[in-house]
């Protein structure tokens, strides 16, 4: 067994060629296992065998008092993706023959079931008539029919945003609006574009034009360039500006990311009466745990079905 940090790539080459995790996924695990390392180097300890429990317990007192970087407490659901993913290290490692740490001698830390924030059908139409009305010189109509073509492909299908900048014109083509979409770690899987998201796209891509880029939605100058070539990509922090641009302007003074649009989606399907495996087919969740932090929006309907079978019982 080599030093922790040697450890550290071939564990992160293992996620990346193995198990086909995503570029975001395997640099997520890097920055978090240098985190782990850099504290380890304060303990002196080199090596993956000279960690412990104490260790880990001391890691944990330090985790729970660092500032992030924008000087807030680092959160419990931060604190325990830490631990793991350094499980997931240690089982890497026990797979290879080393003598390590039992992964299983670390328990995660209780989490609260965080709240979901959601916009309602009224909200993203409100959303979008106000990106359509935008009355700034700066803002192309080309760029304002892709922006509303975005939020509802996201909103009536449920992708996330790296799916969404990743869909290239020919995969919209399906006469029944189906996607077929390559999520987190290969996995594939089947989901729809709502009838609006359709319509929208054709009428963004119309005003596009013809151009040679594959890629669905792309950045837009003001002075747009004639070639494709020159067209730039979407970038995360820009899609997160516009949509919080504008929902401030309608009055949603909360926190509205692009991931607020996926759980708009899955919200919408479970208030229409759809169950939670069927949202975690469509949301691409590994794991059915992942997606019972929506359990507590399907309360009304456990309270409508005890209130319809039992509300009508004759006393005895």
């Amino acid at each position: 067994m080599g030093l922790f940090k040697q450890d550290i790539e071939d564990f992160l080459l293992y996620c990346e060629l193995t198990k086909q995790y995503s570029e975001n996924t395997v640099r997520n695990y890097r920055n978090t296992l240098e985190r782990l390392h850099s504290f380890l180097i304060m303990m002196r300890i080199e090596r993956t065998n000279m960690i412990d429990v104490d260790v880990i317990n001391a890691y944990r007192q330090y985790l729970n008092k660092k500032n992030t970087l924008r000087k807030d407490k680092m959160s419990q659901r931060a604190q325990s993706y830490q631990i793991v993913v350094l499980r997931s290290f240690l089982k890497f490692m026990i797979r290879n023959g080393c003598v390590v740490l039992n992964p299983e001698n670390l328990e995660l830390p209780k989490t609260r079931m965080r709240k979901i924030e959601y916009l309602s059908e009224k909200e993203i139409h409100f959303l979008v008539k106000t990106i359509l009305n935008d009355p700034s010189k700066k803002t192309s109509i080309v760029t304002k029919k892709r922006n509303m073509a975005l939020i509802l492909t996201m909103f009536g299908s449920g992708l996330r945003l790296s799916e969404v900048l990743g869909l290239k014109k020919h995969e919209i083509k399906d006469p029944e609006g189906q996607l077929v979409i390559e999520g987190k770690g290969g996995k594939v899987r089947a989901t729809f574009l709502a009838p609006a998201a359709s319509e929208a796209i054709e009428e963004y891509l119309k005003i596009r034009g013809e151009d040679e880029n594959m890629f669905l939605f792309v950045s837009f100058s003001n002075n747009r360039p004639k070639k494709s070539k020159n067209f730039k990509p979407i970038t995360p922090r820009m899609v997160q500006m516009m949509l919080q641009s504008y929902a401030n302007r309608i009055g949603l003074y909360k926190k509205i990311t692009p991931h607020t649009l996926r759980h708009s989606f899955a919200t919408k399907v479970l208030f229409e009466g759809g169950d939670l495996r069927s949202v975690q087919t469509l949301l691409g969740h590994s794991n059915l745990s992942t997606t019972q932090i929506y359990t507590h929006i399907t309360d009304w309907q456990i309270k409508d079905l005890h209130k319809r079978v039992f509300g009508k019982t004759k006393k005895v």
